[in-house]
């Protein structure tokens, strides 16, 4: 198979938020200079995408119905009233479950993909020279634990939303300083899911990839934002999946003092 291109980046000082987000960046450009992975990286983003696409549409088709169900009490208001507090519900909604789409993506692809985006991680680690150790290891060895933690690390990144959503149903905050808060928690959270293989390969599981996100945390959350606002993009969603993954293994060798370009 032809070999990933270099990808290009400076050494020297550590790198911090921008350029974590840049790294976000970088695992786009070269997956899509790489036409002989795209299939690989394709494939399972398909899936994933339209199984959340689908159930994302079923809920926006029916957030009149969901915004009165959760608001009962309201029945006995003035239209004017009830009319404004439904609304605005329904936007808190909306975002929420963009917020849950985003994470159920990423942790759904990932699940899926596991086979296909171990192959392009191995690739980079291979083509930049000093791969880990743990490269040669099957990826059905590691699937079901691999799934297991994906399952915990969802189940903990809705455990630390449900706050943010609830406090997004109160009126000019809800829709200006929650999302902003949500985007940059969860993108924190979003990016140990996304960093998942190459620190799997050094011997980390989920409570040690933790530890190492809270050990980057300037680069680690600035590329898990750039992830999680790319998530959101429809088309480029696509990309920024497989996209992760390159540019996840690159930040991932960055930071345990490996080469990356």
């Amino acid at each position: 198979m032809a070999a990933l291109p270099p990808a290009r980046a400076g050494r020297g000082a550590p790198p911090g938020a921008v350029s974590g987000a840049g790294y976000m960046a970088r695992g786009m450009r070269t997956f899509l200079a790489t036409p002989a992975v795209w299939l690989l990286g394709l494939v399972p983003v398909l899936i994933a995408g339209l199984l959340v696409l689908a159930l994302l549409a079923l809920l926006v088709g029916n957030v009149g119905a969901v915004a009165t169900w959760l608001t009962p009490f309201a029945d006995r208001w003035s239209a004017g009233a009830r009319g404004a507090l439904r609304d605005a519900v329904g936007v808190a909604v909306v975002l929420g479950a963009l917020l849950l789409a985003v994470l159920s993506f990423a942790t759904l692809a990932n699940v899926i993909g596991q086979p296909f985006f171990e192959r392009i991680s191995d690739r980079v680690e291979r083509d930049l020279g000093d791969p880990p150790a743990g490269i040669d290891s099957p990826w059905w060895r590691t699937l079901p634990r691999a799934t297991v933690e994906s399952l915990v690390l969802f189940a903990l990144i809705l455990g630390v939303n449900l706050p943010l959503v609830l406090l997004g149903l109160t009126p000019v905050i809800g829709q200006s300083l929650v999302p902003v808060v949500q985007a940059v928690v969860s993108g924190y959270l979003l990016s140990v899911e996304l960093l998942a293989i190459p620190l799997e390969r050094r011997g980390l599981h989920l409570r040690g990839r933790l530890r190492f996100a809270w050990s980057h945390r300037g680069p680690v959350t600035g590329f898990g934002v750039a992830a999680f606002l790319l998530f959101l993009v429809p088309f480029a969603n696509v990309v920024a999946m497989p996209g992760a993954v390159i540019g996840g293994t690159l930040l991932v060798r960055r930071l345990t003092g490996a080469r990356d370009r």
